[in-house]
């Protein structure tokens, strides 16, 4: 089997002083294949982000990196690079597409300007063979009137297509990876379906992989080939996309599907797993999901579960789905 072009393993992150660290990442492992869409999903405080900013060396001074290593095909371990060769492989090999674009954009430079410099960064061009660059990009991501748009400012374009201009910027020099966190956020349906079907025409056209994290399983299920549950910094599943939604093998990934409304929920009240997210670091020792779990026993307030193979495509960190598997009926 061929090397994934982007595999993350054993990967933990603190913050806070050596002697009381706070752990917001806890032996993360991922990959994802060349030309593969693959969804991290799970609630805010997840660890779903901080992973993305790992992957990207973009986390802040404060962070602290305790073990694991991020490889990515022909760089080798990127956290073993030095800082300053980073910024040859943002944009040109994995691009990112952050989740509020009013922010991520520089309110004082043109649609223009901002994906020229993505393309000066990395391509040697003429003036004339950039700005037909920006053209043909901003056709690609569906913005009409190319010619007249780029010349805009952020301020003066709607959500979405500040949302395409994102997408614009990040495939401006056609990278292998792109990760898009929550490019969904803050959009109204039709606008975000318009970006799902965005993101699926680049994936065709351009084979680049892509690792798309966000809260929504069905947001996910749209684009995506594999899913990577993650809860408070641990991954707890890991399946495809028809073997999650058919029999997912964690309590939580149960709970995250029961919470997704649909036509046959529509009469009863919405789902709400109990609980919340555990702040980062209160959780010392067992399964972070055992106060919300309806199914814990005894170790599960003890041992951390590791994550073990539940059939072929899938995994799962769980005591008591190893004795008791779930079935799609479970989830009703």
């Amino acid at each position: 089997m061929a090397e994934p072009l982007l595999e993350i393993s054993d990967l933990t992150l603190e913050f806070g002083p050596i002697s009381n660290p706070v752990r917001v990442l806890n032996h993360v492992s991922l990959s994802v294949a060349a030309g593969e869409a693959v969804g991290l999903v799970g609630e805010s405080g997840s660890g779903k982000s901080m992973t993305s900013l790992a992957t990207m060396r973009l986390l802040p001074a404060s962070a602290r990196l305790t073990s694991g290593r991020i490889r990515l095909e022909g760089h080798g371990d990127l956290l073993a690079l030095p800082s300053d060769r980073m910024p040859e492989i943002r944009g040109r090999d994995i691009a990112m597409i952050f989740q509020e674009p009013m922010s991520s954009l520089n309110p004082v430079m043109t649609v223009e300007a901002q994906i020229a410099e993505a393309i000066m960064l990395h391509q040697q061009m003429s003036r004339e063979d950039r700005r037909a660059r920006v053209i043909e990009l901003l056709r690609l991501v569906g913005i009409p009137d190319p010619q007249a748009r780029m010349k805009a400012y952020p301020h003066q374009m709607s959500g979405g297509m500040r949302q395409r201009v994102m997408i614009a910027i990040a495939v401006a020099c056609n990278p292998r990876l792109l990760i898009a966190d929550e490019p969904t956020t803050a959009l109204d349906v039709t606008i975000q379906a318009q970006v799902l079907d965005l993101l699926r025409e680049v994936r065709q056209r351009l084979g680049t992989a892509v690792l798309m994290i966000s809260h929504d399983l069905g947001v996910i299920s749209e684009l995506c080939d594999r899913i990577v549950v993650m809860y408070a910094g641990h991954v707890v599943e890991t399946a495809t996309v028809d073997d999650l939604f058919d029999n997912p093998q964690h309590p939580y990934t149960r709970g995250l599907l029961r919470a997704v409304p649909s036509l046959e929920t529509s009469a009863r009240r919405l789902y709400q797993i109990p609980g919340s997210v555990p702040p980062p670091g209160t959780i010392k020792a067992g399964c972070p999901f055992a106060p919300r779990c309806e199914l814990k026993r005894d170790i599960c307030t003890r041992e951390m579960p590791a994550l073990t193979p539940r059939g072929r495509d899938q995994r799962a960190a769980c005591w008591v789905t190893a004795d008791t598997p779930m079935t799609a009926e479970a989830i009703a």
